[in-house]
């Protein structure tokens, strides 16, 4: 850990306004997983094409999410069937600045991100009328037959590229939990990269592919889900649930 925020000292910093320029609520992103000692030369190799973003003198934030789905998991399973057009909905709460969201995620068949959401006050999980609508009208869902399934949570740092078009999202320590269990998987990095267009494929997907990386479909609530619970559904989640269990569950 004191290597990857020695590296990170390195960066130039960007400011929550600078971040405005580059929101991508509808937008193409790539997963990559890989194991936290690969960590630091990947930063260090796009160090110069990347600032961070810093925000109290902090640039590792802490993440608390809350995930929902139906009684019957339709959300859950529209994913393990591979079916596009599908939801995540869920609360986000950033520790530092105590801001919380209730947000709605969309990935249609074109294979393109689509979030809207809306402040709230706090990080119980019930909705408010005003979310009941929001809810409804964001989604196929209502939010009066959803409930919460499980918590996950990570440390986060942000980057974004010197020409404001592309942001990246690195994850580590990620853990999850629901009312039976708890699984932190700290030697698991995720990074995701987010841009309005692939024309120009982004610095640091080139020195993942130089380091043998490969992008890696991954949604924190389905494989939450998957490690957490024996009965549910899991087939298409397998290789990926090895990868896990083999190379970062320690």
């Amino acid at each position: 850990m004191n290597t990857i925020i020695n590296t990170l000292g390195s960066f130039n910093k960007l400011t929550l306004s600078d971040l405005d320029r580059v929101k991508l609520m509808n937008r193409i992103d790539r997963k990559y997983c890989l194991h936290i000692s690969k960590l630091p030369g990947i930063l260090d190799a796009v160090k110069t094409g990347y600032s961070l973003l810093e925000i109290q003198d902090e640039t590792i934030f802490k993440y608390d999410n809350t995930y929902f789905d139906t009684p019957d998991n339709q959300m859950y399973i529209s994913h393990q069937n591979g079916k596009r057009n599908r939801f995540k909905i869920r609360l986000r709460k950033y520790v530092l600045t105590t801001d919380h969201f209730l947000e709605v995620k969309f990935k249609n068949n074109k294979g393109r991100t689509m979030k809207e959401r809306v402040e709230r006050l706090d990080f119980i999980p019930v909705f408010a009328p005003n979310e009941l609508s929001f809810i409804s009208q964001s989604s196929t869902y209502s939010g009066l037959q959803l409930e919460p399934k499980i918590s996950s949570y990570f440390n986060r740092f942000t980057l974004v590229d010197n020409e404001f078009t592309e942001r990246v999202t690195i994850d580590i320590f990620p853990g999850f939990k629901n009312h039976e269990k708890e699984i932190i998987l700290n030697s698991l990095v995720i990074i995701e990269v987010k841009q309005s267009k692939t024309a120009r494929p982004a610095l640091i997907t080139k020195i993942l592919k130089e380091n043998k990386i490969s992008s890696q479909g991954f949604s924190k609530y389905c494989i939450g889900r998957s490690l957490l619970e024996d009965q549910i559904k899991k087939n298409n989640f397998k290789p990926l649930l090895l990868k896990i269990r083999k190379e970062y569950n320690n």
